[in-house]
């Protein structure tokens, strides 16, 4: 069952054959489990930073605080993390303290769940001290040891926790469950930035009906995310992450999580598009066009469950809408002595009077149309 890349056997036997422990760790484990490919893999070892680096002939000293070395091989960067306990954690996020180990069960009683606390060699097999397999199996998500616990320490995991729940279509231990709406107040401790990266992973699960507890217990209004959304509609839109944060989240929202200006363009244009009405004619869908893009409008129409076919046949045709469509600007506007704000209002009688008849698009005929 366990088939790891070549690049990651020779990282484990490397550090195996200089006397330390080795194993790959924690969601490539439970992915091979789940009969999945892994993304990418993660090594842990009883090497000190120190003596990974002596080990491998390239090497980024990425997290060497916190034991995380990446090892270069054939230009695929692996991060190799020494075995290590932590403590502290006074922001609720961070570890104020980290002691390095030798024992891998001390390694994996400070993970999140139990079945992201397992690792795997070839020489000593699963090493599964907390029962993740079972949980696999069974598909239930528990904390390793006390859930208040966990949670406290790092409140992100209470996102990852409904993330999992969501992704893999896992239910969530009661305990576990308890003590995540619990100690919900603790995630504006942290970063907007990495609430947005779970709730876009999140929205595009199966079960992300699953968040309604989350969302019921207040855990998220302090981002002005407190409605349920349309659960059902998602999942119509499962391939489309923007339109499924659409359905999951308001503008304000979305300001508060720091979006890219990719997103925010997308949510802006789909307010804009939401106060046209239902087009009729041609026209009307180009003037949505005008404000918005094909891309955007097609998604708008597949989330109206508007019938695309006459906008498909305005993309294929190139029938123009935009000014920038024109077969006039406003240097020819300029030479004809038209000057400031007037050539503006010229080219957009000229755009509308092309949205109508497109076949006057044409630069001889638009001149004939200038009032």
């Amino acid at each position: 069952m366990f088939e790891i890349p070549q690049k990651i056997e020779y990282i484990i036997e490397k550090l195996t054959q200089n006397g330390h422990k080795a194993y790959i760790v924690g969601g490539c484990v439970r992915d091979i489990l789940l009969g999945k490919t892994p993304d990418d893999y993660d090594v842990t070892t009883s090497a000190t930073p120190q003596e990974i680096i002596t080990i491998f002939d390239k090497t980024i000293p990425t997290g060497i605080k916190h034991g995380t070395v990446t090892v270069m091989i054939e230009n695929t960067p692996v991060e190799v993390t020494t075995f290590r306990t932590e403590s502290g954690y006074a922001d609720n996020r961070h570890p104020s303290s980290v002691n390095f180990v030798t024992d891998i069960k001390d390694d994996l009683s400070r993970r999140d769940f139990t079945v992201n606390a397992m690792a795997y060699n070839r020489n000593d097999g699963l090493i599964d001290c907390f029962g993740g397999k079972a949980d696999l199996e069974n598909k239930i998500l528990r904390t390793v040891g006390d859930s208040e616990t966990r949670f406290r320490e790092d409140a992100l995991r209470i996102l990852r926790l409904f993330r999992f729940a969501s992704t893999l279509g896992f239910k969530i231990e009661e305990n576990t469950l308890s003590s995540a709406l619990e100690c919900a107040y603790l995630l504006k401790n942290v970063s907007r930035e990495r609430i947005f990266t779970e709730l876009k992973k999140a929205v595009m699960g199966e079960n992300f009906e699953v968040f309604s507890e989350l969302l019921l217990c207040g855990g998220l209004e302090f981002l002005g995310i407190n409605k349920i959304p349309n659960f059902e509609k998602i999942k119509n839109f499962r391939e489309n992450l923007n339109l499924c944060l659409y359905m999951s989240l308001d503008s304000k929202s979305l300001e508060n999580l720091k979006p890219s200006n990719r997103e925010r363009e997308f949510f802006t244009t789909f307010e804009r598009l939401s106060k046209f009405p239902k087009p009729q004619e041609k026209s009307d869908i180009k003037e949505m066009l005008n404000v918005s893009n094909p891309v955007i409008l097609k998604d708008f129409f597949d989330y109206m469950g508007w019938d695309k076919t006459s906008l498909e046949e305005i993309i294929d045709n190139n029938e123009p809408y935009k000014i920038s469509h024109l077969d006039i600007d406003g240097r020819t506007l300029t030479e004809l002595g038209f000057k400031g704000e007037k050539i503006g209002e010229i080219l957009e009688h000229l755009r509308q009077v092309v949205v109508n008849n497109p076949q006057k698009n044409k630069k001889d005929l638009l001149l004939k149309e200038i009032p």
